[in-house]
């Protein structure tokens, strides 16, 4: 965006601000990401007492965690159709109101289905929105510090995350199970607070003096009549045609302005949920890829636990290894803020890949090393590369996609990872149970980060090696 000054010949651009009003877009986003994740590991400890009250078994538990998955990806998704119509705030209202709806509407559930209908389908959609557009904030109000934010952010959640166990069991032997979800519906409450800190980024842009290409000729053009003290601008014949190039415009305006009355409630749909978008992206590494590694490290890490019992560790043990892997995780994120600038150097796709490769190497020593201290080594490198997946990855998308398509691109890639959780964490469970094998399902898991490397590294090596394919044009044709 540009704007010009009245009379004058400086032109400025309308950037974002990469701080101002950002800083409060960072406690909007802390303040989402508490809510919507930092407690998602303490599903089990919380509704231990209601699954017995309420006769839900195993098949009950993963048919609610498959049903909340469907509706925070279909959500996200949705979110970008959203924003053509209202408003980034207005959304935001709408989507709290169903995440505290979910939420207190837990508190009081006695039944499967009001369970499943509060906790599985109302909550869950507040949470899809809420997430895209936290992401999408990012997006908006920073660029050169886009990094630095996205960590900051994760790292504040992240620690919330640590330390959410110890909160929950304190107020569970004090307030029982409801009264701990009190709380915690009084937490995501928070969230109309942060909905509200989401001003468009159009009132905070700064504006920022640019030398336009016309600007630069104009100057060499431009020269000094001496019988007069006017300067003259001596025209090119460029300038002579710009009669016929206005006409044009105009008539190609008009022909724009007609397609659009002219458009039927089909069109209207397929442009608001950008089909055009999908097709080009959905397949992509950046959205198919990325959804697959994501669905494979939070796979493994559910496994995990239940992988070293059968490893003979004792629960000490894999308390530790957990902790370590939390850890990692956290180190790792404080080291992307301290050497966020350092990181500018080197593209996002690299540094994702790199991430990949210490997954896929992390997880290969687990299973083939023997040696204690030497599993712990691995397990806390797990948590480094879970930092580099779940910090990169909107960066990622945003690379691959225009900055007015992030949000839709972003509800694209939740859509594909519940996809993919669908129908891929139903196999891995079975999987385990005919093999009786935890090591072959997390086999299968590590191919996933090694497809996503191939075809990875095979996109990198083509587009570095697409110009040489070019016929050069200035090249003199060989007789």
């Amino acid at each position: 965006m540009s704007v010009q000054e009245g009379g004058k010949s400086k032109k400025y651009e309308l950037v974002p601000p990469d701080g101002g009003w950002g800083y409060m877009i960072w406690i909007a986003v802390v303040i989402n990401l508490v809510a919507t994740s930092a407690f998602l590991g303490c599903f089990g400890i919380i509704f231990k007492e209601l699954f017995i009250q309420l006769e839900m078994g195993s098949t009950h538990i993963n048919l609610l965690n498959g049903i909340n998955s469907i509706c925070i990806s279909v959500s996200g998704f949705m979110t970008g159709p959203l924003l053509k119509f209202i408003s980034m705030r207005k959304v935001g209202f709408i989507a709290a109101i169903f995440m505290n709806l979910g939420s207190f509407g837990t508190i009081f559930v006695n039944s499967q289905l009001t369970f499943f209908l509060c906790y599985g389908i109302v909550q869950p959609i507040g949470i899809g929105i809420l997430y895209n557009i936290s992401y999408s904030s990012i997006n908006d109000y920073f660029v050169k510090r886009r990094l630095i934010s996205l960590s900051l952010t994760q790292s504040v959640a992240a620690i919330v995350s640590f330390l959410s166990p110890q909160f929950v069991e304190i107020t569970l032997e004090v307030y029982g199970y409801r009264g701990a979800y009190v709380l915690l519906a009084a937490i995501n409450m928070q969230t109309f607070v942060a909905v509200s800190l989401m001003q468009p980024v159009d009132l905070h842009l700064k504006k920022v003096e640019v030398i336009t290409v016309e600007e630069n000729e104009m100057k060499l053009l431009m020269v000094d009549d001496q019988s007069c003290e006017i300067p003259t601008v001596k025209l090119s014949n460029k300038k002579r045609n710009s009669g016929y190039s206005d006409q044009k415009q105009e008539k190609d305006l008009k022909l724009h302005v007609t397609e659009k009355k002219s458009k039927g409630i089909k069109e209207l749909i397929l442009e608001a949920l950008d089909v055009s978008l999908m097709k080009s992206f959905l397949l992509s590494n950046a959205a198919l890829g990325v959804a697959l590694c994501l669905f494979a490290d939070v796979t493994f890490s559910f496994i995990l636990p239940q992988a070293l019992y059968t490893m003979n560790w004792t629960e000490g043990e894999v308390a530790w290894a957990v902790s370590l892997s939390s850890l990692g995780d956290l180190v790792t994120r404080v080291m992307f803020i301290i050497f966020s600038n350092s990181l500018l150097r080197f593209e996002i796709q690299q540094i994702y890949i790199v991430g990949l490769f210490v997954a896929f190497i992390t997880r290969i020593g687990i299973l083939a090393s023997e040696n204690f201290t030497v599993v712990l080594i691995f397990l806390a490198l797990i948590g480094t590369s879970r930092c580099i997946l779940v910090v990169l990855m909107p960066l990622v998308i945003a690379d691959a996609v225009q900055p007015e398509q992030f949000t839709s691109a972003m509800g694209i890639f939740m859509l594909a990872y519940g996809c993919i959780n669908l129908l891929l964490g139903p196999a891995i469970g079975a999987i385990r149970d005919l093999t009786d094998s935890y090591a072959t399902a997390i086999y299968v898991l590590n191919s996933c980060f090694a497809i996503v490397i191939i075809f990875w590294l095979i996109e990198i090596c083509y587009k570095k090696n697409k110009h040489k394919r070019q016929p050069k044009k200035n090249e003199p044709k060989k007789r």
